[in-house]
């Protein structure tokens, strides 16, 4: 797994990445990992990358650091030109990602994808209810499917793409998808409806904001542009590449400037940076919020046989919940979030250095002293510090010590 973190005022930003990665299904963790990078020491730009190390197959440093020397000596105005530019890279990287390995790709999810929600699903009800399903196997399967596609109709379109990608791809991938199908539902002999609607699975996986856990990577690009005064950064979920498209979410971003003068921004294993800030665990905070819910009547369930005495105490009763979680955000707000990011932004940079690498070790230790959990955030952290005079400085680098 992987802590990141983002501290910045309007001097700089600091970044901080742990250096822990886990291969062989968590079998194996290694201490190695390049997971903050520099794209020019005069460039005040910065991008970290998070769970998967590597985008179908390629270590990102191998990507970003190949981005680097294409980019040059070319410079940006904004943060998101560095953005777009570096997505766009990566789209066109045929050298790096090509046609063979991107239908390679769509094979691997796919079988994945069609062999774990249908296949398993199938096969668990078929010894679950031997005689009801015997020899009726299609028509069960082909509810399952039925009942997915439900689920799938919920996630919204994926963005930056035109509304029949997830169609293009499985027109694209015809042949390849049709191997698939052979192996997976080997001794099935499949309906024109149902292979109609297992490719219309295949549509909503490319179609959707959905990615496959393991092909699933976050990116941070960290840093400002040429006209921008202040830092900023915007967060990316980057999937694979299919009929030659990325497929990527913007997260979110933060930006210094009028509306807030400093942040700090965790990424991946963020739960003990967020106990920080908010001065309560997220699990915590969850668990009050959803025992409030349970423990308080939901107003719209009450029938219209109930009298009007029984209503108004179940209406006051929905306000008191809806002060408790207020409470709880603006109190913590009032309480830790406020005082600890106006200490924040007046901080100097080398200061700034300092809190990124406190944070993250935090979790490092939350993590050894956790004898149920394997150390997936360790020692050695990686640290940089980016601003606007100075460009991308490493504060701490593993290849330094």
């Amino acid at each position: 797994m992987t802590c990141e973190v983002a501290v910045m005022n309007k001097r700089g930003i600091a970044l901080a990445a742990d250096s822990a990665v886990t291969l062989g299904e968590g079998k194996k963790i290694y201490h190695t990992a390049e997971k903050l990078f520099s794209l020019s020491p005069s460039v005040p730009v910065a991008i970290m990358t998070y769970w998967m190390a590597n985008m179908m197959s390629v270590p990102w440093e191998t990507v970003v650091k190949i981005y680097a020397q294409k980019l040059g000596n070319r410079r940006f105005d904004t943060l998101d030109q560095y953005a777009n530019d570096f997505l766009g890279f990566i789209e066109g990287a045929t050298t790096l990602f090509p046609a063979e390995d991107q239908k390679r790709s769509v094979q691997g999810v796919v079988g994945a994808v069609w062999s774990g929600l249908y296949r398993d699903k199938l096969h668990k009800k078929m010894i679950g209810a031997k005689k009801k399903f015997a020899g009726n196997a299609i028509a069960v399967l082909s509810d399952i499917i039925r009942r997915d596609h439900e689920i799938w109709e919920k996630y919204a379109n994926l963005e930056g793409v035109d509304g029949k990608y997830g169609v293009n791809v499985v027109e694209a991938y015809a042949e390849a998808i049709n191997q698939v199908e052979t192996k997976v539902f080997e001794g099935l002999k499949l309906t024109d409806q149902v292979r109609r609607d297992l490719r219309k699975t295949v549509a909503f996986m490319f179609g959707k904001k959905w990615f496959h856990p393991e092909d699933e990577s976050g990116i941070v690009i960290a840093g400002m542009g040429d006209v921008e005064a202040f830092p900023a950064l915007i967060e990316y979920t980057v999937g694979t590449i299919a009929a030659g498209k990325l497929r990527y979410v913007k997260k979110g971003d933060a930006r210094v400037g009028a509306g807030s003068d400093a942040w700090i921004v965790p990424f991946a294993q963020d739960q003990v940076i967020n106990m920080i800030i908010n001065g309560i665990h997220p699990g915590l905070y969850k668990m009050l919020v959803d025992d409030v819910e349970r423990w308080i009547p939901d107003v719209s369930k009450i029938g219209k046989g109930t009298s009007k005495t029984s209503v108004a105490t179940a209406k006051k009763i929905d306000k008191h919940k809806e002060k408790f979680e207020k409470y709880l955000r603006t109190e913590i707000a009032k309480s830790y979030d406020q005082p600890l990011m106006h200490a924040v932004s007046g901080l100097p940079r080398q200061d700034l250095a300092k809190m990124a690498e406190a944070l993250v070790n935090l979790t490092v230790f939350r993590m050894r002293m956790d004898v149920e959990q394997k150390e997936t955030v360790a020692e050695p952290i990686d640290v940089a510090i980016l601003s606007k005079g100075d460009g991308f400085i490493w504060v701490r680098h593993k290849s330094l010590t």
